[in-house]
């Protein structure tokens, strides 16, 4: 089926090196391709997606393919002063889910040159600089370490392993996270571009974001976590109404809280829950005649924006653990029900709270970043939790 034109990537632009071009993929690379890729060396780490023995249109069909569909920038890789494609580069936007962003090629008799390092570092250039991507999740086979040698000259990290089978048979996938902050920490010589704005609240949401329905009733030992509700309204204004709730949350919380603050905020957050952009939960004790304490939020990886879940706790409950025992919860439902591979989370560096939760759960920093604050300007925290991370702290995995 042919792709549709508003989902299709525009094709990449010429990139150059000291030594390389790289240019869009194009149909007429298909003989020098099918001669460089139809090698054992060259794709037996590869993801057994890869047919092998490769067939005689294998080159060829790839392109077709590709360039219908247009959902990663191809680049082929070619040296300076020849036209002969002699490997491939691609990289696509994170949908929150493959945990791989980048992948490459490049043929044998071109090996143990950095050529394949270059091209990388050029392309992740490109990621970060123009495109404004905060991060790629990287993947190689455990056995391939030439690819490991490449992100380990980035400065990406390894996050986990998991099975994946190649080419070659079953192997251990490692898996990478290459921030922006650390690449551009490497690279002194190249200037930070200036910060993107983001979208506009009115602009159409993408179905690959749209929450599975709406949240179902989550219980633990002493809450009960369930959909916020218009008659939620007088218990959040009485909750949110609180300096030292708000202080670290996002500057467009308004402040001093007006008195129709939780009523306003509640018109948002019926859209939201209308669109199914998030999850919303009323924290609820056990016993405590269903009166909202407190909210707990859950969306989707955008993979970008680096946050998945927010909350809040009314002052009167705090030091209790109460908000990390709600945080397990809705952790449990995004790992276990929804099969989310990671959350990302932030925080104030100020708020110290926060960033307890996180650590119990087994989170990682990962970056910091300038924010707006009610409170004023300050650090970002950015974490990573991944479910093997946090299945192996509860003794599940």
């Amino acid at each position: 089926m042919p792709a549709d034109e508003t989902t299709r990537l525009p094709l990449p632009p010429v990139l150059e090196t000291e030594r390389l071009i790289l240019r869009p993929m194009r149909l007429s690379d298909a003989a020098a391709i099918q001669r460089h890729f139809n090698d054992w060396e060259v794709v037996k780490h590869l993801n057994a997606r890869v047919p092998w023995p490769y067939p005689d249109d294998g080159a060829e069909t790839h392109i077709r393919t590709s360039l219908e569909t247009r959902d990663r920038y191809y680049w082929s890789i070619t040296l300076k002063g020849a036209e002969e494609a002699i490997g491939l580069i691609s990289i696509k936007p994170d949908d929150g889910k493959e945990g791989e962003q980048r992948g490459f090629w490049l043929a044998r008799a071109h090996w143990g040159r950095g050529l394949i390092t270059e091209a990388a570092e050029r392309v992740t250039e490109h990621a970060f600089v123009d495109l404004g991507w905060p991060h790629l999740w990287l993947g190689n086979a455990e056995p391939n370490l030439a690819s490991h040698r490449i992100k380990e000259k980035q400065g990406a990290r390894i996050i986990g392993r998991a099975p994946i089978q190649t080419v070659s048979g079953p192997a251990m996938k490692v898996v990478w996270l290459l921030p922006k902050e650390d690449w551009f920490a490497r690279r002194p010589d190249i200037a930070r571009p200036p910060p993107r704005s983001k979208s506009p609240d009115d602009a159409p949401f993408p179905e690959h974001l749209r929450m599975p329905g709406p949240p179902p009733v989550l219980e633990s030992e002493r809450l009960i976590l369930r959909p916020i509700r218009e008659d939620d309204v007088s218990a959040i204004q009485r909750g949110f109404d609180d300096w030292e709730v708000v202080k670290y949350l996002n500057a467009q919380v308004p402040w001093p809280y007006p008195a129709d603050g939780a009523a306003t905020n509640m018109i948002r957050t019926q859209a939201e829950i209308a669109e199914r952009r998030k999850h919303l939960w009323a924290i609820t004790l056990k016993g405590g005649n269903d009166e909202l304490i407190g909210r707990i939020d859950l969306w989707a990886d955008d993979g970008l924006s680096r946050d998945m879940r927010g909350f809040w706790l009314a002052r009167p409950y705090w030091g209790r653990g109460l908000m990390t025992e709600a945080a397990e919860r809705v952790t449990e439902h995004a790992f276990m029900t929804l099969g989310w591979p990671h959350l990302w989370l932030s925080n104030a560096e100020a708020n110290r709270s926060s960033q307890r939760v996180k650590e119990k759960q087994g989170a990682q920093q990962i970056a910091r970043a300038p924010s707006a604050y009610v409170s004023g300007p300050g650090e970002r925290v950015i974490w990573l939790l991944t479910r093997e991370a946090w299945l192996s702290r509860r003794g599940a995995g």
